[in-house]
């Protein structure tokens, strides 16, 4: 982005841009994951719970198996509660899940167990606790649950290598807080970056409307305006050409209100019509292309109309030769005359040759070619592809 003019228009946050087709996807991926973790941690408890119930006498049967419908039935919850964001994320999941988590934490010693029976489950609740709020509140939990295991740890005669090995909850948090912001904090990147590309070529479409808006009133009203000054004295020419600029004014607004489709014959010879009432000389127009018209030919006609001007004005001919063909695939413009011609290399390049002319070719990637020289006439070709073939 190097014009300084466009950067300035451009102030672009993440909070000003709604979420969009690629974050919403993110999103719900995310809570995909999220639901795949909540489903291996019951698979992994279940697979606990039947071998205690199978080959450990002393647990209370009773609360083993209601930890395990308590699991399933909330994995069920969860499944549901994950299918829209704002449910996933709002208070009371997370709260009422944090509080089914500590429950099924809490069953393994409850139940006397000689081995902890939860299995992954409640490290679903801190990937739960990671995509809803964050880093931050996952590790909060992850500090509750290892305070809560290692206490019942300690409390039911393990050993402190075994309480201190809770720690692992912490990492757990860890890993999916940072997994989740990562993601999260790439996608805002993606979209302010394409917001800024959107608002750049915004601003750069309205830059060069503005600019081929100058261009366009140069051609029309000022030329015209030119022209009555120079012959004020013709009150009846006056009027004419007042009236013909009225009318061109009119045309301009509704271009630039409802743009009609037009074709390049007709664009060009209503151009050759223009100078020559303009300036009282003869166009001989010979055109043998057509094409709807598209930005890449309207900077051609500008151009050409621009070329012909110069010549109806500073030539002293009395006849300029219009010529367009399709050459080498591209669209290209001759407008000739015999007059006095100038020195090309050591011309004063005004706005008409230098952004009538040059400037809105070099514009659509186009080519422009002078050839002239005192005494011998001019020729200026410019030539383009038309904007659909280059894209």
């Amino acid at each position: 982005m190097d014009d300084p003019d466009i950067r300035e228009e451009l102030s672009i946050s993440v909070g000003d841009l709604p979420p969009d087709d690629i974050t919403r996807s993110l999103e719900w991926k995310m809570r995909r994951f999220l639901i795949i973790m909540r489903v291996l941690g019951w698979f992994w408890m279940l697979l606990l719970v039947a071998t205690t119930l199978a080959s450990d006498e002393g647990a209370d049967k009773l609360i083993t198996a209601g930890a395990m419908v308590l699991a399933t039935v909330w994995t069920g919850v969860t499944w549901w509660v994950a299918q829209t964001e704002s449910r996933v994320t709002s208070a009371w999941f997370l709260i009422s899940d944090g509080v089914v988590c500590l429950t099924i934490a809490t069953a393994s010693f409850a139940a006397d167990a000689g081995d902890l029976f939860h299995g992954g489950y409640p490290i679903s609740w801190l990937v739960v606790l990671a995509y809803g709020r964050g880093m931050g509140v996952a590790l909060a939990g992850s500090l509750l649950l290892v305070v809560q295991q290692s206490f019942l740890l300690l409390q039911s005669g393990r050993s402190a290598v075994s309480a201190a090995g809770s720690i692992v909850f912490v990492l757990y948090a860890v890993i999916f807080g940072w997994l989740f912001g990562m993601i999260r904090t790439s996608d805002e990147e993606r979209r302010v970056a394409v917001a800024m590309l959107t608002a750049e070529r915004e601003a750069n479409a309205r830059k060069l409307e503005r600019l081929e808006l100058a261009n366009r009133l140069h051609d029309s009203a000022l030329q015209t305006l030119q022209v009555i000054d120079s012959e004020a004295e013709d009150s009846e020419r006056v009027r004419k050409l007042a009236r013909r600029q009225t009318r061109e004014l009119r045309k301009l607004v509704d271009a630039y209100s409802s743009k009609p489709p037009r074709s390049l014959r007709t664009a060009l010879v209503q151009v050759a019509s223009d100078i020559e009432d303009l300036f009282d000389v003869d166009v001989s127009a010979v055109i043998r292309v057509d094409a709807e018209m598209d930005p890449a030919l309207d900077a051609l006609v500008g151009a050409a109309r621009e070329a012909m001007t110069n010549s109806a004005k500073y030539s002293e001919a009395g006849r300029i030769d219009l010529y367009a063909a399709i050459e080498d695939g591209a669209v290209a413009i001759y407008v000739r005359d015999e007059g006095r011609g100038f020195d090309v290399e050591h011309a004063t390049q005004g706005h008409g040759l230098e952004n009538s002319v040059r400037g809105r070719v070099a514009a659509i990637g186009g080519n422009v070619t002078i050839d002239s020289a005192p005494g011998r006439g001019t020729e200026v070709r410019v030539s383009a592809r038309q904007s659909s073939e280059r894209s």
